[in-house]
């Protein structure tokens, strides 16, 4: 289909909807004015006749206040005295002004006339002070000069009234006194209107509203109102032209409801036998792509900016009865957004059911805003900031129109608005320095730590960023320390795996010897034997280390008594300790101490660690073995002297292949201390090792479990 004749079409079906918009602003705006109602009860009756002529005829015509009434109506109050009395002052300070006022001019003395005419002054401060009717009588005569002024101009508002509005005639009867005022020229050109009918009444002042002094004479002697019953008689050549126009806005709101109705069955028509044609035009196929939610925000838009430009083409339509060159040209813009609107809506009714929230702009908005009270401090300090700049600028745009805020827009400005932006400011100073390190973090400089300021949610997160930063240097360092230790550990395997296999290969060959004794022969026999079993020693231990440290390993646990596993473990090393010249001191309580253990690995442990003071231990030294019912825990403690200096990092020597021996003359696969700990820690229990210059300590703690 054309693409011009879709145009034609939408734009078609915009200009009825903008006709059915004015009907219905017409009814909501103008039809409780228009419909059924008297020009009397109309907003243009009050505007044109009310407020202009009928109010003001009780204060300029009917029964205007009288300079008589005013004076009988003024009552001088103890407080007005006393506000007359003290109007410049105290006594005292009244005294000294006029005295300072007098003082003669220095060399000169002051004429009679002038002291006359002080003391006059003094004396009549005095008598104020000290008799009430004499302020009284003051009062009094001020009051009739303020009379007098208002009566003045009284009188010239009333010519002025009987001059624009001649011919005004009434009879009017006051509700409170009776009295009743006539006036009829006898003119029968005029429209009548009647209050006392169905209560309503001519409500209005004696006083007249338009007279500079009407409000100080009104507080002080009242408001002077009254309620008349009766016709007021207005000339047709005041009143006419606003009810022709009344007549004429009648007429116009009639034609535009015909209109809009006429308007929405030829749109309805229009749409049934264009529907197909329409739905089917290549003008959806940009709109389509938009996401939902973006078409209903521009679909709501266009129709609220349409119906703010319809209620002003209505006004225009109503008041001036016509297309002014605004009102022509809100129509042309309205159609183009009526047009547009149609388009959005039509498509977003077409593709509802397309609809899903999982992939909506919706739930992706949502998402992203979810994070903003993840901390809820830090979010409402944001969004009370945004509040006061908000409110400050609002206040700065108000104070440019009223002059008089400027003295609390200062105040605002210095104690909240300036504060504010201050703390908005050094907030996101604050957050650049911490991103900037950050950066730097990122690219392993971590000379630096990162700033903490206060106690803002911006310092807790760079405490968090500091202990990622202790961490990170840890990690460094762990990581050179892992490089290292692999390093010895390649070193060491290779070193303790080649020298056992080195003899087994030496003595090999010396056994083809055929040549040899069979004392040679044996011995050459018993080396092999020695070594092959260090060999498997060393390759058994390295297997189970290398299970422990996977976690590939099953504990079978059973109830055991700790006590008589060490004593066990100790007797079947007895033999090796005493060849050391040791002297063991074992502090086991008599009571068995069980725990829910696999007792093969925990005798491994005890083994292990015998085996270690054996070895490492100096000769002719005492050994320490106690056992100790720590509640839940069962805790062992193995205390000896090292034959060896240890260092300072007792972390090392639990290490594998890591032994006390530097020089490795003794035999040992340096994994005893790291297979002991393993299985130690697979049963939930603590390895402690510590260092006291040569004094070697280790301490167990084994859960005892659920027996």
């Amino acid at each position: 289909m054309n693409t011009n004749k879709q145009w034609g079409k939408w734009i078609i079906l915009g200009v009825l909807t903008l006709l059915i918009l004015l009907t219905i602003h017409a009814w909501a705006g103008f039809s409780r004015e228009l419909i059924g109602q008297e020009f009397r009860e109309t907003d243009q009756f009050d505007h044109t006749v009310y407020y202009e002529i009928i109010e003001a005829l009780p204060s300029m015509l009917v029964e205007p206040i009288t300079k008589e009434e005013l004076m009988e109506g003024y009552q001088v109050t103890e407080s007005q005295i006393e506000e007359y009395r003290h109007r410049y002052g105290d006594l005292q300070s009244q005294l000294d002004s006029i005295r300072s006022k007098y003082q003669p001019v220095a060399g000169e003395e002051l004429s009679e006339e002038l002291q006359a005419e002080r003391d006059r002054k003094l004396a009549d401060i005095r008598r104020n002070f000290e008799d009430d009717e004499y302020v009284e009588e003051k009062l009094r005569t001020e009051w009739e000069r303020k009379v007098d002024s208002y009566i003045v101009n009284l009188q010239r508002n009333q010519n002025r009234f009987s001059v624009q509005y001649p011919g005004i005639g009434y009879s009017l009867t006051n509700s409170a006194t009776g009295e009743t005022f006539d006036k009829n020229e006898g003119a029968s050109n005029t429209y009548a209107v009647t209050y006392g009918e169905d209560g309503r009444w001519l409500q209005a002042t004696r006083l007249d509203e338009y007279n500079d002094l009407n409000y100080e004479i009104a507080d002080q002697v009242g408001s002077f109102n009254v309620s008349y019953s009766g016709t007021v008689y207005i000339p047709n050549s005041y009143i006419g032209p606003a009810i022709h126009e009344y007549k004429t806005r009648q007429l116009v709101f009639w034609i535009i409801t015909v209109v809009g109705i006429a308007a929405a069955v030829l749109g309805f028509f229009l749409w049934r036998r264009w529907k197909t044609a329409l739905l089917e035009s290549d003008l959806f196929v940009p709109i389509n792509r938009q996401a939902h939610e973006i078409r209903l925000v521009v679909a709501g838009a266009l129709l609220f900016v349409s119906y703010f430009l319809t209620s002003e083409i209505a006004r225009g339509i109503f008041y001036y009865y016509g297309f002014d060159d605004f009102t022509f040209f809100s129509a042309i813009l309205t159609i183009g957004l009526l047009t547009a609107f149609l388009l959005y809506l039509v498509s977003i009714v077409t593709t509802i059911h397309t609809y899903s929230y999982k992939t909506s702009l919706l739930k992706r908005g949502l998402e992203g805003l979810r994070g903003l009270f993840l901390n809820r401090s830090l979010a409402w300090q944001a969004i009370i900031i945004l509040v006061i700049v908000f409110f400050w600028g609002f206040g700065t745009l108000l104070t440019g129109m009223l002059g008089g805020l400027i003295l609390v827009w200062i105040p605002c400005t210095l104690f909240i608005g300036i504060p504010a932006l201050y703390f908005l400011f050094s907030r996101i100073a604050y957050l650049n320095r911490t991103m900037a390190r950050t950066s730097l973090l990122t690219e392993g400089v971590t000379s630096e730590p990162f700033e903490i300021r206060g106690r803002s949610r911006l310092a807790d997160h760079a405490k968090e960023l500091n202990v990622i930063r202790d961490q990170l240097v840890m990690s460094q360092s762990s990581q050179v320390k892992s490089e290292r230790l692999k390093s010895e550990l390649i070193t060491n395997v290779s070193h303790d795996l080649r020298t056992p296999l080195t003899s087994i290969i030496t003595y090999t060959d010396l056994l083809k010897n055929p040549d040899l004794t069979e004392e040679q022969r044996a011995q050459y026999v018993d080396v092999l034997e020695r070594k092959s079993a260090r060999l498997k020693t060393l390759i058994e231990d390295l297997f189970d280390v290398s299970k422990m440290a996977s976690g590939n390993i099953e504990l079978q646990k059973a109830k055991v008594d700790i006590a008589s596993l060490l004593q066990q473990a100790i007797a079947e090393q007895q033999e090796a300790l005493e060849k050391q010249n040791l002297d063991v001191r074992v502090a086991i309580g008599s009571q068995p101490i069980h725990a829910l253990v696999d007792g093969q690995k925990i005798w491994r442990v005890m083994d292990n660690l015998l085996i270690n003071i054996s070895k490492y231990a100096m000769p002719g030294t005492r050994v320490y073995v106690s056992l100790q019912d720590a509640g839940t825990e069962a805790v062992l403690t193995f205390k000896n002297v090292s034959q060896y200096e240890l260092g300072d990092d007792t972390a090392e020597l639990t290490e594998r292949f890591k032994r006390g021996d530097q020089s490795r003359h003794t035999d040992g696969s340096g994994l005893g201390l790291a297979i002991a700990q393993s299985i130690v820690g697979l049963h939930g229990g603590q390895f402690d090792v510590s260092l006291d210059g040569d004094l070697f300590k280790v301490t167990l703690r084994l859960p005892k479990g659920a027996l």
